[in-house]
């Protein structure tokens, strides 16, 4: 029995996307640097390299047309020499320009672990083992590139090269010659290869046995958007195939290959605008910020500071209490069922303390924890707003929790008076308008008095902005804008924030310790950390080295439209890995709430609740539907299937709710900006 293996793309293959990746590459070299050659070959390199190849095959087939076997196979001097005749290039520029591409090969090349490591073994049993390549390359361009990856390759095996036979494996008639050479039966021969048809069905027609290893071509997410002249695409494509195979844990790939290609080309803008606006320091905000951080301090930088600034939106909006019936708005508004507990976290970071007030105020007895029911809140709703003793111990509570803000806010720099950048994910940045009116509450006119403190927030996406928007609290957003989408992308949002989990809990208050003012955080941390967010961190950290090893920031930059799109893409045709591995992510919309599986696979009880329930509940069973889909049994994905869809989609039509959904999000965000409260506050229980 011997052992064959095929070489490109089986025990080795490179960190561009497509072969042609190379010619780009070269191309991109040539044109900064054409070393005294034709300008013409330089800015069309990839061009005329792929047109020399299939110029020489033909031209080697017509010097020999009435041979009985044909020359099935050309090498890489034959390619050159029609280059050099298409562009009158002297035999010296010749050499150059293969030396050029055979070094442009040995950067991209690298082995494939898990075939390197089957053919060690192989080799180590003391089996027969060949190397069998349809390649343009020459004996020693070859033995070049294999013994930078893996000596051990041509010490242990044979080669049979179709460029020094000219037979090729996509006849047929090179696995002859090596049987014949090697002295066993093709029936003997048991290969392994990733082309369909030059390694199986060839060779299995000429009775071999044969394994398909086709891990090194890329997959639909990998190759989505391609454009094989494009060297940002080549460069992530190979670099994300690269990932997929190189990396040890599916938790590193799901960072490498679906986390880091979106949040790495956003760090690199925010410091680009941080530079241009002439921002000396930035605040990236917790929690979302926590890896744009890593990522930012890991690339380097001098001349900006980098500081992490422990808030929330619970921590900030409590604290703003210009509009009260906003801030009691905000106290009974949920993703979830809320109980007592929950409002008294929206009050106070030490909500133990006011249980007691809150159930004698309201006349509620029973367990804190119990949720309230659409009366129970109505009533809660109405009492604080009416009942001035309550609305004195809101107010209080919103005084002392700002004063500790305050503090820290203080202790961070916020109220040094120089312009203040952050740094956060999105989605509408309500917390830089609460830190904004919190740090400008004595200021008469907040947007434009000259002493007012001004905030420039950078976005990875806005969904819409608040209705007080002025020169001293700017908002940019890098991957989308407002209005953008005529829905809400509740799920891609989502995702995004799995995607920058931190390994800490939400910030909930503040308390000095030991003289200095601290956070106070909930337990989420230690959920995410079991979940695997170092591997998952690792994995962003690979792809963030390998991919700024080859491209500028602005070439990163430049790919943001192609990842996002291709984020798109996913959301709605997700990847077993990722529906696979952010599936079981702990998430939770509500900083107080309870931490459930992000999109799990779902039992056929739960596919039917899930149809015949409302966005909240539905919220409950899966954050994303379209994940749990991939994740579930096929009787589940037939339930959840498009027919089915419609069919509760007419029992729920009878709800108010359904007119609300035909409406495009931009004209909801328009009506939720310009309505009156209380016609929002009625809306919003009528649609609960």
């Amino acid at each position: 029995m011997i052992y064959s293996f095929d070489i490109f793309d089986t025990l080795i293959t490179r960190r561009v996307g497509t072969p042609r990746g190379v010619f780009v590459h070269l191309q991109r070299r040539l044109r900064a640097d054409p070393q005294g050659l034709p300008r013409e070959l330089c800015e069309h390199f990839a061009y005329e390299r792929v047109a020399a190849e299939y110029a020489a095959r033909i031209e080697a087939r017509e010097r020999h047309p009435k041979a009985t076997h044909q020359v099935e196979e050309i090498d890489f001097a034959d390619i050159h020499a029609c280059l050099g005749r298409r562009h009158g290039l002297t035999q010296a520029d010749i050499e150059r320009l293969m030396a050029l591409e055979l070094a442009a090969e040995a950067e991209f090349l690298y082995g494939v672990p898990e075939m390197l490591a089957q053919f060690r073994a192989l080799a180590e049993r003391g089996e027969r083992v060949v190397l069998i390549s349809d390649m343009y390359l020459r004996r020693q361009d070859l033995k070049r590139l294999l013994d930078g990856i893996d000596p051990l390759l041509l010490e242990a095996a044979p080669l049979y090269l179709s460029s020094e036979i000219k037979l090729n494996k996509a006849s047929g008639r090179l696995f002859e010659h090596v049987a014949e050479v090697e002295g066993v039966a093709l029936a003997e021969i048991r290969h392994i290869g990733d082309n369909p048809i030059s390694d199986i069905s060839r060779p299995r027609e000429k009775g071999c046995q044969v394994t398909l290893f086709d891990a090194c071509h890329l997959t639909p997410d990998e190759a989505f958007g391609a454009n094989e002249d494009d060297f940002g695409w080549q460069v992530s494509a190979g670099v994300l195939r690269e990932s997929r195979l190189t990396l040890d844990s599916d938790r590193a790939r799901l960072g490498a290959i679906h986390a880091a290609p979106l949040l790495l080309p956003f760090v690199h803008w925010v410091i680009d605008q941080a530079r241009t606006q002439g921002h000396d320091r930035l605040y990236f905000l917790a929690r979302d910020g926590q890896v744009l951080l890593d990522i930012a301090r890991r690339l380097g930088l001098a001349d900006l500071e980098t500081r992490y600034l422990h808030v929330s939106r619970l921590a900030c909006h409590r604290c703003v209490d210009q509009d009260y019936a906003a801030l009691v708005d905000w106290i009974l508004v949920s993703h979830r069922e809320m109980s007592l507990i929950d409002i008294a976290h929206r009050l106070s970071a030490r909500p133990e303390t006011l249980i007691e007030r809150l159930q004698a105020a309201i006349g509620l007895s029973g367990s804190p924890d119990a949720p309230l029911d659409a009366q129970a809140r109505r009533h809660l709703r109405a009492r604080l707003t009416a009942d001035p003793e309550l609305r004195s111990l809101v107010l209080e509570q919103a005084a002392l929790e700002r004063a500790r803000l305050l503090d820290y806010l203080n202790q961070e720099g916020l109220t040094d008076g120089d312009p203040i950048c952050l740094v956060d994910v999105g989605w509408s940045g309500t917390i830089q308008d609460s830190l904004h009116a919190i740090l400008n509450a004595e200021t008469p006119d907040q947007d434009d008095a000259p002493g007012a403190i001004s905030l420039h927030g950078l976005y990875w996406g806005l969904m819409g902005q608040a209705r007080a928007t002025g020169s001293s609290n700017r908002k940019t957003a890098f991957a989308f804008q407002p209005g953008q989408f005529w829905r809400d992308p509740t799920a891609l949002r989502e995702i995004v924030e799995c995607f920058t989990a931190a390994d800490h809990g939400s910030t909930l208050g503040y308390e000095p310790r030991d003289g200095v003012h601290q956070p106070i955080l909930n337990a989420e941390g230690a959920e995410i950390q079991a979940w695997g967010l170092s591997e998952f961190r690792a994995g962003i950290h690979v792809f963030a080295d390998r991919l700024g090893h080859w491209l500028s920031p602005a070439e990163i930059m430049a790919l943001m439209p192609y990842y996002f799109s291709r984020l798109e893409f996913l959301v709605e045709r997700p990847s077993m890995l990722i529906a696979r591995e952010i599936g079981d992510f702990p998430y939770s919309p509500d900083p107080t709430g309870r931490l459930l599986p992000f999109a799990p696979a779902l039992s056929l009880s739960e596919a039917l609740t899930y149809h015949l329930s409302s966005g909240t509940r539905r919220g409950a069973i899966t954050r994303w539907r379209q994940g749990s889909l991939v994740n579930s049994t096929p009787p589940v994905r037939l339930l959840m299937s498009s027919k089915a869809n419609r069919l509760s989609g007419l029992l729920r039509a009878v709800h108010p709710r359904t007119l609300v959904r035909f409406l495009p999000y931009p004209a909801l965000m328009w009506l939720k900006q310009r309505l009156p409260a209380p016609m929002l506050r009625a809306a919003r229980s009528m649609l609960r």
